[in-house]
């Protein structure tokens, strides 16, 4: 049986409101656990981290607030602060989840599929290739060359497509499955999906509108 999610967070009762601000994280730190829970225990005591990065927090005059982000390294949840000039945590919020947020911006390339991820690669090679030949002054390319220079071709292309549509399906909540067709056998579709259930009024619409 799958794990529940978890998320360590506050519930207030009857809010009526939630009123938020835009947050930039100008920086941030990942502390071991015992220093991030002596922070997230005692945020009004004096921090060496928030005295070190004091000048990189304020509030700008659009009302957006420049934070140190210190989280947790073994848990990954963590403390947005800006200090308003202190050495403590004066504005604070706590961020469920902060280490993975973190990461995600730093290498948004980590939530993609495996087959999204060779597509990403390839797009990389491909156009680091055609910039290294721009400079040498070249200023037309086919894209048949650079793959062929690269060792592939269309079809390793769209191998990288059907995988990466195959496992974004796999995915989705409304497909119950999806299994790839061996693509050295001719006259046969890429792909088999099988919907969790069938809306015919949706599938006559399909229908008429691929043979207009």
């Amino acid at each position: 049986m799958k794990e529940k999610l978890i998320i360590n967070t506050n519930l207030l009762r009857k809010e009526s409101e939630f009123r938020t601000k835009s947050c930039v994280v100008e920086k941030a730190i990942g502390v071991p656990h015992a220093e991030f829970d002596e922070l997230k225990r005692h945020p009004l005591r004096d921090n060496k981290l928030i005295a070190e990065n004091v000048d990189i927090m304020y509030c700008d005059r659009d009302d957006n607030y420049h934070c140190l982000l210190i989280y947790d390294e073994e848990q990954g949840d963590g403390l947005i602060i800006e200090s308003e000039g202190t050495s403590y945590a004066r504005y604070s919020q706590y961020i469920s989840g902060a280490k993975e947020l973190v990461e995600v911006h730093q290498n948004p390339v980590i939530l993609l599929t495996n087959g999204e991820k060779k597509l990403y690669e390839l797009l990389h090679e491909m156009t680091d290739r055609i910039a290294k030949f721009s400079h040498s002054g070249y200023s037309e390319f086919s894209l048949d060359d650079v793959l062929e220079d690269l060792d592939g071709n269309f079809d390793d292309v769209k191998k990288m497509l059907v995988e990466a549509t195959a496992e974004i399906l796999n995915e989705r909540n409304d497909i119950k499955s999806v299994k790839i067709n061996d693509p050295d056998i001719p006259f046969q579709p890429d792909i088999k999906v099988e919907a969790d259930s069938v809306n015919e009024d949706l599938s006559e619409e399909i229908e008429m509108n691929m043979t207009m």
